[in-house]
């Protein structure tokens, strides 16, 4: 029996005296878990927020302002706890299929000049690594994956709260693009929704796995609520990789209910292909508000200028790229455009930092998770929760990122890759029981 799960008191009739380190390690253990558990929201709030736009407004002219700060304090967040779980160990199954991918992207650093800025970039790449490991270990002092999901959502009620109080209080700290007078763009109290609504995502993965586990469960309401953040906040990219995921959980159940005919089964179906229909008609509400302000001669998104300049660079550089820093000089130095950090696209951004070898490197990292997590066995109802949700948020992650940036971001790379990392913890765990 762990410290932690020591019971209070004594199953003998030992004295006051034999009962009392037991006791004492119990309370030591409590105090523990409960700071484990304020931590880890803590991380999660970080990951929902941007907190650095509220201290000071950013510099236009200055080059990803505030990025440095945040990023120290995730990281230092993260190995506080993976300190108190004791959970380096973890490191090692989620980073794994990411390995080689992170040693091409070192050669691509060396050959680029090993200057300290891309390596700065290279390094907040991969800080979510270590975030996943502090929070895998947090999962065994938190009533497991359930409890992880519980601390999430205190964590977006929370961050949620507090940007749409200070948004109405008329605290723009970061002021959203008001394509038409209707539009309620309110998450902007405490920096970029983005970040919010990435937890949304996860979230939602997490409901439509619950829902295809127990297909009585009523997923039709949650999921509503979890689409409020992302349709106000109007970020069509990521509401593409929503609707992706709640179309990938449909067809799932229609497979399911093949081999079953459950009335059970077929009428989670039917709640899961109303989501899909629900989710197509709001992207499609958000997509004409978002198009139909064009100014005129404005006819060009930010993206069809960006992509065609980036993939001449990969056809110019197709073998190690520009290196860590590649997309930011090409596109606010080279071709002076206002995207700083923006490939607005992860796949395009790896072929111009990396090249070709990086960029299929890093697909290949992308089917490794994928291949692992389909191939955990799972024995309970949670754990096959566990294992639809890192499929689903797979699925959600590679459609977002065709024409959006999360993985560079240590606090979305966090948010989307949790449940496949988890999963991930749980096949290593299981593996090792094994051996024993």
């Amino acid at each position: 029996m762990s410290a932690r799960t020591l019971p209070l008191k004594s199953a003998g009739a030992g004295s006051i005296l034999g009962q009392y380190p037991r006791a004492r390690t119990s309370q030591v253990s409590d105090a523990r878990t409960l700071l484990v558990k304020l931590v880890t929201v803590a991380v999660f709030a970080v990951c929902m927020s941007a907190p650095e736009y509220v201290l000071a407004s950013p510099d236009p002219d200055a080059l990803n302002p505030f990025v440095g700060p945040m990023k120290l304090l995730l990281l230092g967040l993260a190995c506080v706890l993976v300190f108190l779980c004791r959970s380096s160990s973890y490191i090692k199954p989620i980073a794994r299929p990411f390995v080689w991918f992170i040693v091409w992207t070192l050669i691509c650093w060396i050959v680029s000049g090993a200057n300290a800025l891309p390596f700065r970039n290279l390094v907040s790449s991969f800080e979510g690594i270590v975030v996943l490991a502090g929070l895998c270990g947090a999962a065994e002092f938190v009533d497991g994956v359930r409890g992880m999901v519980g601390l999430l959502i205190w964590a977006l009620v929370i961050t949620t709260v507090v940007s749409v109080l200070l948004g109405v209080l008329g605290v723009e700290v970061m002021p959203g693009e008001i394509a038409t007078l209707g539009q309620l763009e309110w998450f902007h109290g405490i920096g970029t929704p983005a970040y919010m609504v990435a937890a949304c995502a996860c979230l939602i993965a997490w409901v439509l796995a619950r829902q295809l586990a127990d297909p009585g469960f009523r997923s039709v309401g949650p999921i509503l609520l979890l689409l409020v953040i992302p349709a106000l906040s109007f970020l069509r990219t990521y509401l593409i990789g929503i609707v992706f995921t709640i179309i990938a959980a449909a067809l799932l159940a229609l497979r399911r209910q093949g081999k079953g005919r459950s009335k059970a089964l077929r009428g989670g179906t039917k709640r899961l292909l109303l989501l899909v229909s629900l989710s197509l008609i709001a992207g499609a509400v958000i997509f004409f508000m978002k198009t139909s302000s064009r100014e005129e001669g404005n006819e060009l998104s930010g993206r069809q200028i960006i992509w065609p300049i980036e993939i001449a660079s990969v056809i110019q550089h197709p073998i190690v790229g520009l290196g860590p820093f590649g997309d930011i000089q090409l596109l606010y130095f080279d071709e002076q455009l206002p995207q700083v950090g923006a490939a607005h696209s992860d796949y395009l951004g790896a072929a111009v930092c990396y090249g070709l070898p990086g960029l299929f490197l890093f697909v290949g990292a992308l089917m490794g998770l994928w291949k692992r997590v389909v191939r955990f066995p799972t024995l309970t109802t949670e754990e096959r929760i566990c294992r639809d949700a890192a499929l689903l948020s797979l699925v959600g992650l590679a459609t977002t990122i065709v024409a959006e940036n999360v993985i560079r971001d240590p606090r979305t790379f966090s948010l989307h890759l949790l449940f496949p990392a988890l999963c991930l913890t749980a096949v290593a765990s299981v593996h090792q029981r094994t051996v024993r």
